[in-house]
């Protein structure tokens, strides 16, 4: 039996980070961290996704912040639909994905599952009324680590452009 080769993954892009105030938790990163300067992206709706294979609409207030070379992503529950939801009231605030911006998606997604017989889709926004492919792939061997792919494209540079600009 051949051993699974774990993916190639380019650098981070982003850690996401569960919270319940984001406004707040930005204050918070800011003075204990020195995370920022943050950018907000606002109420973002998401309607065009499946979770756990199933149609799903929720709204997430979203904001990035700059913290020692990587972004920071805080993603604060609008509804109690989304896994953002199901993960704040089950285990609290806290990180809850790595995300990375990839060129490869399909072999990426492949390579992911893969080396995770366990995995699965947590989130899937493939479809094609999404503006950029992305997932989420939950490791069930991972030890509770969710990976979120999504597709390096114009339209991705353009929609995260503000948040990759932190870095420079």
């Amino acid at each position: 039996m051949t051993a699974m080769l774990p993916p190639r993954l380019p650098g981070l892009f982003h850690i996401g980070w569960v919270v319940r105030d984001c406004a707040a938790a930005q204050e918070d990163f800011s003075a204990r961290l020195g995370a920022g300067p943050w950018v907000s992206y606002g109420d973002v709706r998401f309607d065009q996704a499946l979770v756990h294979g199933k149609p799903n609409e929720h709204t997430l207030r979203i904001a990035f912040g700059a913290l020692g070379g990587v972004l920071l992503e805080l993603l604060q529950p609008l509804d109690d639909r989304s896994p953002h939801a199901e993960f704040l009231s089950t285990r609290g605030e806290g990180m809850q994905h790595l995300a990375y911006l990839v060129e490869d998606f399909d072999e990426q997604l492949t390579a992911v599952r893969e080396a995770d017989p366990a995995a699965y889709l947590l989130i899937d926004g493939t479809g094609p009324s999404n503006p950029v492919r992305w997932c989420y792939v939950d490791g069930g061997n991972a030890h509770g680590t969710v990976i979120e792919l999504l597709e390096r494209t114009p339209q991705s540079e353009e929609l995260f452009g503000a948040a990759l600009e932190l870095l420079r």
